[in-house]
């Protein structure tokens, strides 16, 4: 039961968040507009995901959690993020411990160049940990707007 009002508060804060960055940053002319919308596709018996991002309207980049290593060498419990388009803005990942909302991992393209991949940031964790996948496109010193959270495991 606690487990179920910790993740309710969470959508709350992810949805407070959200309408804020939105309200905040789509102020101004219609060309400044900041929105950010998502898809997910979960593989690996719905324990991978894959978030990708679009900045209004245009694919920005993605953020992939993978759970297992596979046969073409990527690792498990690993996450990782891609800018892929040159907008000006980055890609940010983060995994989150649903149980109090901190932070297990993060990995971002904030400060580069497009394209971007991150390095896999990898941790091993015991077999079938839950956690909260987020996706963000911002920039270092600016706004950001997430995506999230999506359900993962270890």
């Amino acid at each position: 039961m606690a487990n179920m009002r910790n993740r309710i508060a969470t959508l709350f804060a992810a949805t407070a968040v959200m309408v804020g960055v939105s309200l905040s940053v789509g102020a101004g002319t219609a060309s400044a507009a900041f929105n950010v919308t998502y898809t997910v596709s979960h593989y690996d018996g719905n324990k991978s995901a894959t978030i990708y991002l679009y900045l209004n309207g245009d694919y920005a980049g993605y953020v992939n959690w993978n759970a297992d290593p596979d046969s073409f060498g990527t690792p498990g419990d690993a996450l990782r993020a891609y800018d892929g388009a040159a907008d000006g803005y980055g890609i940010k990942g983060a995994t989150i411990w649903p149980s109090n909302n901190a932070t297990e991992r993060t990995v971002s393209t904030y400060g580069h160049a497009y394209p971007y991949y991150t390095g896999w940031n990898t941790g091993n964790l015991t077999e079938g940990t839950s956690l909260d996948l987020y996706g963000c496109v911002g920039k270092s010193a600016g706004p950001e707007a997430c995506a999230g959270p999506i359900d993962i495991r270890a």
